[in-house]
């Protein structure tokens, strides 16, 4: 295990406790795709503290090749990037300042972030780099004002692009670019298209052209990761395998929804909007089958219809309250509403935060705060626990989570709408 860098907000030290579950079970290959594999989320943002170790370090380049680029600054934009949106309906915590955010984002950059040889940038996930942490790194740095970080990402991802147009899940560290068959995983790709809308918004005359991207991006996924199950428009977990149309893999990841998103989407690409709407719809209700069968909580994965393949809370479900907090934050919707009461009253029936977490780490611990978006004493409540919490957020996953949950604490995190 590389060495350790704590993140310092509010001065706490965070004690090192055991971050994680033993490994996820890997998924098996995609029929009829030749030379290709699921995700394997126990290396992909699913469990396992092997899978959750965090590079340490600068911005070393890496890669063949002499001239290489260096990276951008460690200390990030010389301000907080993002400006507040316009409507917030969730509650906003008062002690996540500015320039604490600055702090945290620079942190994140020193651990995580590596730059290669061709101008790209990478996120390092134990020597490897997986898609969702691309598109995490996407969302932070558009977030931030760090347009550099930013091109060199989306770079990394378009260059790495599989067959359908989408990155490839999982890279070596600096991998020469093409297709290297391991197939797209969504969440990242969904994560990858609201960063170029917002950037589209942050940097309206860049020659990058980051909404028309979004655009296309968007229609890959709703082609190639999207199915009609049962009468309604399910996500799938990758472009290769999972949904209805999977005949030995028929599952689905509840925190691969983004229903923030899709409202987004579908105000952006018209042409697209009503299978946005749809997938919005399905999810909700999808999160009310979970609720009602695991107590309020929701699963890793299911099946299609919302019965369950894997029941436990864990390193993909504890997201979930996240990407609905998103969505209440922007929208509203009095359905994220009920699904964050009903988290909160499982966190308070189980002790409160932090002891309800089933991790101590922000991956748990700060998507429940979110959670308590919907009140404002409850919310202040919530995210004084998790920040006074001992927590060790030095593994990529657990530290890249922490960055973006507290952007949505702060108001921070904008829709663009």
């Amino acid at each position: 295990m590389t060495s350790r860098v704590h993140l310092p907000l509010f001065a706490l030290l965070f004690a090192l406790l055991p971050g994680c579950g033993g490994p996820a079970e890997p998924m098996p290959s995609v029929p009829g795709a030749a030379g290709s594999q699921a995700p394997d989320r126990a290396n992909a943002g699913a469990v396992g503290e092997d899978s959750r170790g965090g590079s340490s370090g600068g911005f070393a380049v890496v890669g063949a090749g002499s001239g290489g680029s260096t990276g951008p600054s460690a200390a990030g934009s010389s301000s907080l990037g993002t400006t507040p949106p316009s409507t917030w309906n969730s509650a906003k915590s008062a002690i996540i300042s500015a320039a604490q955010l600055e702090t945290e984002y620079a942190t994140w950059k020193t651990a995580h972030v590596e730059a290669c040889t061709n101008g790209s940038f990478v996120v390092v996930n134990e020597g490897a780099v997986v898609s969702e942490g691309i598109a995490y790194g996407m969302l932070l740095s558009v977030a931030m004002a760090d347009q550099a970080l930013f091109d060199g990402l989306w770079k990394f991802y378009q260059d790495h692009a599989d067959k359908n147009g989408l990155m490839n899940w999982k890279t070596t560290k600096c991998e020469a670019p093409g297709n290297n068959n391991a197939n797209a995983a969504t969440d990242a790709d969904l994560d990858a298209t609201m960063a170029l809308i917002q950037a589209s918004s942050r940097w309206p005359n860049a020659a990058a052209g980051y909404l028309a991207k979004a655009e296309a991006l968007a229609g890959k996924i709703v082609q190639f990761e999207t199915d009609m199950c049962d009468g309604l428009r399910i996500l799938r977990p990758g472009d290769a395998f999972g949904g209805c149309s999977d005949p030995g893999d028929k599952r689905i990841n509840p925190s691969y929804f983004s229903p923030g998103y899709y409202k987004v989407f579908a105000k952006y690409f018209s042409a697209q909007a009503a299978t946005w709407s749809a997938l919005r719809d399905a999810s909700y209700q999808l999160y009310a089958i979970y609720q009602a069968r695991m107590s309020n909580l929701v699963p890793d994965w299911s099946a299609p219809d919302g019965s369950s393949n894997d029941g436990q809370y864990w390193y993909d479900a504890c997201r979930t309250p996240w990407r609905v907090a998103v969505d209440y934050a922007w929208s509203g919707d009095t359905r994220a509403k009920t699904f964050m009461e009903n988290i909160s009253t499982w966190v308070d029936a189980h002790g409160g935060l932090p002891q309800a977490a089933q991790q101590q780490n922000s991956a748990f611990i700060g998507a429940f705060a979110l959670a308590g978006g919907y009140d404002q004493g409850k919310f202040d409540g919530y995210v004084t626990a998790w920040l006074g919490a001992q927590l060790d957020d030095t593994p990529y996953y657990q530290g890249s989570l922490r960055v973006l949950y507290l952007l949505v604490a702060a108001g921070k995190f904008s829709s663009t709408l």
